[in-house]
């Protein structure tokens, strides 16, 4: 049997909790140590999970004592950290983005691979049983030709008070599109592939944008499939996806117990719920949390990521050019989205 892998968690914020969680509970990896340069945070969050790691200040504390590393930290730091962590010979899990632009990507994966170490990038929500299924659904044709898609995700109360970080483009990257538009960007990469045309609508003024409309065509062997997708810091809405299909319009709710749901065109008033069949014993159900850094120590052991740093990269490239194609929102988009509530 395997020794449990060693893992540090770096940056010890909001979403470290959850990676604290998930490694504590799984049989594979050890909670070897918490890194954070302000000692005591990373001391308050071994005591809410209730662990013992090692204590660090910096990532020089590490060497020796882990095999792989959790970059929990703000977007801006990834790269530098990313880079200490790889050259140190830690294979490393970045929180999304892989970093805040495309060159520091490739920074980070030309040390990956000089290094031979993993890098993968923390897409927590390709981690979902239901997004699996609706990929395996979609690799195997079982919708039929995919003619269009929408998606939309948003919540009011703008950005946290807390920090001025978000409200600094140039340490985020961008503003709603990177924040929490960058999960759709990686599912819609995975499910069609990269598009050939693009284009975005958002409303900054210079700073992060709270509210954007991106809009993808592709041309795939002469099935055309166009797509939008809205996001927004500022207008609460029902979050999921709509495929429109030869098999029926197809649901599914951005939320981790949503089913796969199909409404054939011959008869919009019913529906089916698609979802697998299950064999054989129940599944030990663990978080999404818990898969991610399942696979992501299943890699560092000699297999692939799920969410590798390459694909990390084409999310970045995908997002820089939707900035370099933007152009200024419509103000009227507040009240549309807010009449149109759902993309069902």
């Amino acid at each position: 049997m395997a020794h449990p892998f060693r893992m540090a968690i770096v940056g010890c914020g909001r979403i470290s909790g959850a990676h604290a969680v998930a490694a504590i509970a799984s049989p594979s990896i050890e909670l070897a140590a918490l890194v954070d340069p302000v000692e005591q945070r990373a001391r308050s969050l071994a005591e809410r999970v209730g662990a013992s790691p090692l204590i660090a200040t910096s990532i020089r504390e590490l060497h020796g004592r882990v095999d792989g590393v959790v970059i929990a930290t703000p977007n801006h730091t990834h790269a530098d950290l990313a880079c200490e962590c790889l050259a140190a010979g830690f294979h490393t899990l970045i929180e999304k983005p892989l970093a805040a632009s495309v060159v520091d990507g490739e920074r980070i994966l030309r040390l990956a691979s000089d290094t031979q170490r993993v890098v993968a990038v923390g897409y927590v929500t390709r981690f979902r049983e239901n997004v699996q299924f609706m990929a395996d659904l979609l690799r195997h044709g079982y919708f039929g030709e995919v003619r269009r898609f929408a998606y939309q995700f948003g919540s009011r109360g703008g950005w946290a008070p807390l920090s001025a970080y978000n409200l600094d483009r140039r340490l985020t990257g961008g503003g709603v599109l990177v924040v929490t538009g960058t999960h759709f960007i990686d599912r819609m990469l995975d499910w069609f592939g990269y598009p050939d045309e693009l284009e975005l609508a958002d409303d900054s003024l210079g700073g992060p944008e709270a509210n954007a409309v991106a809009t993808f065509r592709f041309r795939r062997g002469g099935m055309p499939l166009s797509g939008v997708a809205r996001f927004s810091k500022s207008v609460a809405l029902d979050a999921g996806v709509v495929l429109d299909t030869a098999r029926g319009m197809v649901v599914l709710a951005d939320r981790p117990d949503a089913s796969v749901v199909v409404r054939p065109h011959e008869t919009p008033g019913l529906e089916t719920v698609v979802r697998p069949r299950l064999e054989g014993p129940p599944l030990v159900r663990t978080t999404e949390f818990g898969r991610q850094l399942e696979d992501f120590v299943r890699a560092c052991r000699g297999g692939v990521p799920v969410v590798s740093g390459e694909q990390g990269l084409l999310s970045l490239r995908l997002i820089e050019a939707l900035y370099a194609r933007r152009r200024p929102l419509s103000e009227d988009w507040y009240a549309v989205a807010a009449l149109q509530g759902s993309p069902a």
